[in-house]
């Protein structure tokens, strides 16, 4: 027979009855379902890297973790195309 430790949640099996408190059957507990956690879901949104400034490209950089090299620095065509080519 399977029990349940209603402190703990323990689930045991035994061939012995178990007596206190704290063990009750295990089938007087009702199986709950698996809660499907929400998944994620992706928004494309459209970002116009060309109408944003040097520092504002920094700061896009930096927040999706994609690392600026000095060279990358030198314009803002090169940052663009640093940015552009870590999101392929």
């Amino acid at each position: 027979m399977r029990y349940k430790n209603i402190k703990t949640g323990v689930v045991i099996e035994t061939t012995s009855n178990l007596t206190g408190e704290a063990w009750k059957p295990a089938s007087e507990f009702k199986k709950k379902k698996k809660e499907e956690t929400p998944k994620e879901e992706y928004i494309e949104e459209e970002i116009n890297l060309e109408e944003m400034t040097n520092k504002e490209l920094d700061k896009f950089a930096k927040e999706h973790d994609i690392h600026l090299t000095t060279e990358d620095k030198k314009s803002k065509k090169t940052r663009i195309n640093a940015i552009v080519k870590a999101f392929e």
